[in-house]
């Protein structure tokens, strides 16, 4: 103990501490420290205990709860050592909190137990009352219920085994169904025509030998009444209490019921398309009625019960960002919307097929959260096909007419450059060098033009694409050797960032056709002898990327949004169907092309190609 001058204790110094002083009081590394400087707020009359102790030398044993320890109780004796000059004081405690508070509910539990007992004998007064009222109500109730209620007493043989009931008490719905005959006094059998035949007199006898109660339904069809009932019985010591319901309509919309499942059952299996119910709290395929694509290994056996996002493999790379927003869009639909999209689903090697989802909402917990939706998908591979086809035979008849049409208005001119270009050959000096080697272009021009316009006319009778496995970079070195001349006129630099092979599905003669078009628009828009063309090819996860990229004029916003419309154009002498005819091209190759410009820098093609590496 530590006093001030007046001799009054100011705090106590900790000299010597056990081991299971930190378990008591959850104190730690004590030993030489005060207890102000590890509880500036501990109590001032504990220390007035220890002061007295610390001079007289009595000892101390007390109970007291602890608001510096979380209001903890504690048992603890307190007592000096040293000589009479020591002012040491050991102090031995323990923990009792739980005693306490044990002590403390036991207590509350005795004087909920004694208000318990008061309220129970008020309530046995109570009871008593309202078990008189309870009869009444009671009697009241059996006669004002629907189903008609019986209470029978049971008739023994002289062997103890059941004879017969007697009715003892019934209601007015019984009452009425046996019409002008009071059971009441009677017996079951002597009353009841048909029980023992349909089993309802050993069914009853069941009830009072086992002691398990009945659930049961009978149909009643004997002298024109043809009716379902539902018994109900319950042995209650010697008597036997039965309740008869008539449940023949509930039995005629539950057979309703039934057909109509049946009805929907049926049209889900021989539905064309496959139904797929999705469950958005385990996130599963609930259900599918059938297979998608067997061949596939797209199986209803496959498919129930996985999670949807393993069916994205499956599903055309460009068309799964389409799917997911589908999703979302079904989860903020309100119980009436239905949702459409169009996606492809692949098949063996690079083969996809065409489907058509409709989704809805098909469950939902409350306004703000969807349980599960429901999804109708179609195959329409077939439709697509017939619509492409169509569209195309319309588009194919225009163009092939103003095909066939320029074809025979530029063979005219055509054939007198050509002429003219022999001509001027045979009466120069064959040493000018300069000036051969520019009838040779104009020579090479004129052939390659007469070409084009031979493909021109071929093209009017149109053929489908025959899609192969080809190198595009091979087809992009063959592009760039067929515009040399073009691009040798006009001084335009190729500057080449690619290297083969680069696999993709391609018609190469189409494919080359595109290119060309391409290549040629940029010479066209570069300036001359200070032009230059960046050819790239970068491979992705799933793509190539062919990027052809100028230092042109460049083009207006607007310009590029109509840029592959047929029959747009801004170039004076140009008819607008070049560009529009590498887009049909291309949708034909399963290819994405977007377009970026400025005024002044320049353009880029950045065509998109399914890579087919891997066969």
């Amino acid at each position: 103990m530590i006093y001030d001058s007046e001799g009054n204790p100011v705090y106590y110094l900790f000299l010597q501490t056990n081991p299971a002083f930190e378990n008591h009081i959850n104190l730690k590394n004590v030993q030489g420290k005060t207890i102000q400087e590890i509880i500036p707020y501990y109590g001032r009359k504990r220390l007035q205990t220890y002061r007295k102790i610390a001079i007289h030398g009595e000892s101390v044993w007390f109970e007291f709860q602890s608001e510096e320890f979380n209001n903890f109780w504690f048992d603890l004796y307190a007592f000096k050592i040293g000589n009479n000059t020591s002012r040491q004081v050991t102090v031995i405690f323990r923990n009792i909190t739980e005693r306490k508070r044990a002590e403390e509910e036991l207590i509350k539990t005795k004087k909920e137990l004694e208000k318990a007992k008061k309220l129970l004998e008020k309530q046995a007064v109570k009871d008593q009352k309202n078990l008189l009222d309870s009869r009444e109500l009671l009697q009241t109730v059996f006669d004002t219920t629907s189903q008609a209620i019986a209470v029978f007493k049971v008739i023994y043989n002289a062997n103890r085994t059941i004879k017969d009931f007697r009715f003892l008490m019934i209601n007015k719905v019984l009452r009425e169904m046996y019409k002008d005959v009071n059971p009441v006094g009677r017996t079951y059998l002597v009353i009841t025509r048909y029980g023992v035949i349909m089993g309802i007199f050993d069914a009853l006898k069941k009830v009072m030998e086992t002691g398990v109660p009945l659930d049961k339904e009978f149909f009643y069809d004997k002298e024109g009444y043809h009716h379902w009932f539902r018994f109900t019985a319950r042995s209650h010591g010697n008597l036997l209490i039965t309740a008869i319901e008539d449940i023949s309509e509930r039995k005629a919309e539950a057979q309703e019921l039934q057909e109509t499942i049946r009805f929907k059952q049926q049209l889900v299996r021989t539905s064309p398309e496959t139904i797929i119910i999705i469950n958005l709290n385990t996130f599963t395929v609930r259900y599918i009625n059938k297979d998608i694509l067997p061949k596939e290994g797209l199986t209803k056996e496959r498919i129930q019960g996985i999670n949807p996002s393993k069916v994205i493999s499956f599903i055309h790379p460009w068309d799964r960002e389409k799917l997911i927003n589908f999703h979302k869009a079904l989860l903020k639909s309100s119980d009436d919307d239905v949702h459409d999209i169009e996606i492809r689903v692949k098949l063996s090697g690079t083969y996809w097929e065409w489907f058509s989802v409709r989704g809805k909402i098909f469950h939902r917990r409350d306004s703000s959260w969807v349980n599960e939706y429901v999804l109708l998908a179609r195959n329409i591979t077939q439709q697509k096909k017939v619509q492409k086809d169509l569209i195309k035979a319309e588009k194919l008849s225009i163009q092939g007419e103003i095909a066939r049409t320029l074809a025979h208005e530029l063979r005219n001119p055509l054939a007198s450059i050509g002429m003219a270009t022999d001509l001027i050959r045979k009466k120069i000096d064959s040493k000018k060098e300069e000036i051969t080697n520019y009838l040779d272009i104009q020579s090479r021009s004129t052939k390659t033009i007469n070409d084009m316009v031979s493909g021109l006319l071929d093209s009017s009778n149109y053929s489908p694409s025959v899609l192969k496995r080809e190198d595009l970079a091979r087809i992009m070195d063959e592009a760039l050797s067929n515009t040399q001349d073009r691009i040798y006129l006009a001084g335009v630099k190729v500057v080449k960032k690619y290297r083969t092979p680069c696999f993709i599905q391609a018609d190469e003669q189409k494919l080359l056709i595109a290119i060309l078009n391409i290549i040629v628009n940029a010479c066209e828009a570069t300036p001359p002898g200070r032009g230059l063309l960046e050819v790239n090819i970068e491979k992705s996860t799933t793509d190539y990327v062919l990027n052809n990229k100028d230092n042109g004029h460049g083009l207006e916003p607007e310009q590029v949004d109509k840029l592959f419309d047929a029959f747009y154009t801004n170039k004076k002498t140009g008819v607008g169907i070049g560009l529009n005819s590498v887009k049909h091209i291309l949708k034909e190759h399963d290819a994405k092309i977007s377009v970026s410009s400025k005024l002044n820098e320049g353009t880029a093609f950045n065509i998109c190609f399914p890579r087919h590496d891997n066969v």
